[in-house]
């Protein structure tokens, strides 16, 4: 998404050096968040007085409705378990909370799966914080470059030695951790027909998921994608991430873990992104 807040370029007079136009912005998102601006702005705005007061309120308004509309996009599941009005409340809070730290819109929802937990009035759904870190993790991959791996890199792979390779992962690939179903939840609130009886003995039995999250190659589904890590390939994917060498990985994931299985799968979903040697 590439909505971004108002910058103060927009009412700033001559032309401005980078870094003094970086300064600028800075000041500016610290006065919309200030409860008590400065009256006269120290950081060449045009307005003072009045008219400095009603543009901060306009910043301030328009502000938190495109982090709102920003917010719905990047956390579906959580927007359908809390609810329209929960979830406008929260956005307001969060927003007011955590100051936006990039102009971006696009990074709007960084912060919010660890803001959940410091909300008191949400610590009775504690699956919530973890959901919206599956959130965001689909999020990321949508907007991440897609595989990028060759037939060089497989034919490395075939004659290469082991302990001397490694396999990177694209860029749009993510797991996600957690003591909760959140693989089961998400899946529920995008299904049309879920079956909510297993989502609640899921959540009874606090069933703990790992999720796998990642940006299909260009000749699939250009939507990201979920599914649930097993215990064995959760250990050779978190080998990987720790870059950790394939005979190493192998050793880790454990006989239990078929290679040529789970190879011929990653090339076809596009997870992995480069086989690399070194020394």
């Amino acid at each position: 998404m590439n909505d971004s807040l108002p910058t103060s370029s927009t009412i700033a007079t001559g032309t401005e050096s980078g870094a003094a136009e970086s300064l600028r912005q800075r000041e500016l998102i610290a006065a919309i968040f200030s409860p008590n601006p400065v009256e006269v702005p120290s950081y060449g705005m045009a307005q003072t007085g009045c008219r400095w007061r009603a543009g901060l309120a306009a910043y301030r308004g328009n502000g938190i409705g495109h982090a709102r509309s920003a917010l719905r996009e990047q956390f579906p599941t959580l927007l359908a378990m809390l609810g329209d009005d929960a979830f406008d409340t929260l956005c307001a809070y969060y927003w007011r909370s955590c100051p936006p730290r990039k102009g971006d819109l696009a990074w709007a929802g960084v912060e919010l799966p660890d803001f959940i937990d410091t909300v008191p009035e949400l610590q009775d759904w504690p699956w919530l914080s973890d959901c919206a870190r599956l959130d965001w993790a689909v999020w990321q991959a949508a907007g991440a470059a897609r595989s990028r791996l060759n037939e060089e890199d497989l034919r490395r792979l075939a004659t290469g030695d082991p302990q001397s390779l490694y396999l990177q992962l694209a860029e749009g690939v993510r797991r996600i951790a957690s003591y909760w179903p959140i693989v089961t939840l998400y899946q529920a609130h995008s299904d049309p027909n879920p079956d909510w009886n297993a989502v609640t003995r899921s959540l009874e039995y606090r069933q703990a998921e790992t999720a796998l999250a990642w940006r299909p190659p260009e000749n699939s589904a250009s939507a990201p994608t979920v599914m649930a890590l097993d215990e064995v390939t959760d250990r050779w994917v978190t080998a990987l991430i720790n870059a950790t060498n394939i005979e190493t990985a192998l050793e880790l994931a454990g006989n239990a873990f078929d290679f040529a299985a789970w190879l011929e799968l990653a090339v076809r979903q596009g997870w992995l992104n480069a086989v690399i040697a070194k020394e």
